[in-house]
């Protein structure tokens, strides 16, 4: 009798060891198609990142070319003043943004700077101009930096 139930208990344990096995087999094939949709996925998933950094790019070029047209704009309004700054004078930096613009001029003389100042705050091409820094170096100059809008 008790080898009876201990061939009963062995085969049960042994068709739930293979029902396990079954079983642990149709899940790793599942397990595997689904892996293999995800790398399919992520392959497309690139190529879409992809073409959406190029087109940010692109964006961005054509955003930068926008700019410069208007920041020719804006140069093409301050050139008269850039040009009468004087011949001891000299423009030593110039930052142009499509909205404003940034000017940094080194005026050897009192007279250069005054004549500067007179036409720009006489001419009615800019909103706001800004004098941003000012200061005196005798062996230089005067240094005037502008911010103008």
């Amino acid at each position: 009798m008790l080898n009876v139930i201990l061939l009963s208990g062995f085969i049960i344990f042994a068709l739930g060891l293979a029902a396990f096995f079954a079983f642990s087999s149709i899940q790793l094939q599942s397990i595997s198609s689904e892996v293999d949709e995800i790398k399919s996925l992520i392959v497309s998933q690139e190529k879409t990142e992809q073409a959406v950094v190029l087109l940010k790019d692109r964006l961005a070029k054509i955003g930068m070319a926008r700019g410069v047209v208007s920041s020719i704009k804006i140069f093409s309004r301050i050139e008269p003043f850039l040009i009468n700054i004087g011949p001891n004078s000299n423009l030593s930096e110039l930052s142009i943004d499509p909205q404003k613009l940034d000017l940094s001029v080194v005026f050897r003389s009192n007279s250069d700077l005054s004549a500067f100042l007179k036409n720009i705050s006489d001419s009615e091409v800019f909103k706001f101009v800004t004098l941003t820094t000012f200061g005196y170096n005798p062996a230089s100059g005067y240094l005037a930096t502008f911010h103008i809008l």
